[in-house]
């Protein structure tokens, strides 16, 4: 039993251990050489707080990542058009960027509704973004 509780452990460690986890600060962003990497980013940052749309009370922190969350995407979606796949592509990435603002906008009136909606349009964004083109 130990030996299976142990090897489970090791298996979810491992799988983590192969996510791609990229941590680019928004000044950082025009630098990175391919989408993989664009796209990396964005999921490092965003994928975390989607998981709190749909909550009516956050915390100051919550806010401050938020912020945080929309300056960074707003760096990748106009980085990721130089990647372009089209004018498909490009509209999404600047759907993306017009929803990131509008986090950025609910962030700083710490607006929890306006901000879990805001989330919820940017992943309804990249969920199309990613059938489509992914």
């Amino acid at each position: 039993m130990k030996n299976s509780v142990a090897f489970a452990v090791l298996l979810g460690l491992a799988a983590f251990a192969c996510v791609p986890h990229r941590d680019v600060p928004a000044q950082d962003v025009p630098k990175l050489k391919d989408l993989e990497e664009v796209m990396q980013v964005q999921a490092t940052v965003a994928d975390p707080q989607f998981k709190k749309i749909g909550e009516s009370s956050l915390t100051e922190a919550d806010f401050v990542a938020f912020a945080d969350v929309s300056n960074r995407i707003q760096a990748t979606s106009v980085k990721t058009k130089e990647f372009s796949k089209g004018p498909g592509f490009d509209a999404l990435a600047d759907q993306l960027h017009e929803k990131a603002v509008a986090l950025g906008t609910a962030a700083a009136a710490k607006d929890a509704k306006a901000s879990s909606d805001a989330l919820s349009a940017m992943k309804t964004t990249c969920k199309e973004c990613h059938s489509k083109f992914r």
